[in-house]
């Protein structure tokens, strides 16, 4: 997991500022989706680890991109306060998340957790595609 998202954001970090933040977050929130299912349905450590690797590269940027939409359209004495307001919701979703994850763990077993967190990322995918509609975004910068 981790080496696959330090990778990802390493060589794929230049990806929201050239096709916009939104656009990049539902492309990998879909594959970290896709890796947590893999995990889900894996009947073996190989497929459960390249599950992982996916989720890792997927979830890379989608907590960038994301933020780039978030400051997008603000003014620049503006930015700091919705970064900041921005950054709040990953421990949010630690602090509820992990204990409702655990009641699915100890209520299904630890294979639905897996599902459960697909289920609760995809729709990012979603809103983020909306985002990407509703505002038109083009990149920051060409290339």
């Amino acid at each position: 997991y981790a080496a696959s998202l330090i990778a990802a954001r390493l060589c794929f970090g230049h990806l929201p500022d050239r096709l916009g933040g939104a656009r990049v977050a539902a492309i990998f929130v879909t594959v970290e989706a896709a890796g947590l299912l893999l995990i889900w349905l894996a009947p073996g450590p190989f497929l459960g680890a390249t599950g992982a690797a996916l989720t890792g590269f997927g979830y890379s940027l989608v907590y960038p991109g994301l933020g780039t939409e978030a400051v997008r359209h603000l003014p620049g004495g503006s930015r700091g306060l919705a970064m900041g307001l921005y950054t709040i919701f990953p421990d949010l979703a630690l602090g509820l998340g992990s204990p409702a994850l655990g009641l699915i763990a100890a209520s299904s077993g630890l294979d639905f957790v897996f599902l459960a967190a697909a289920a609760a990322v995809l729709p990012a995918s979603a809103i983020a595609l909306s985002l990407h509609r509703r505002y038109s975004i083009s990149p920051i910068w060409s290339p």
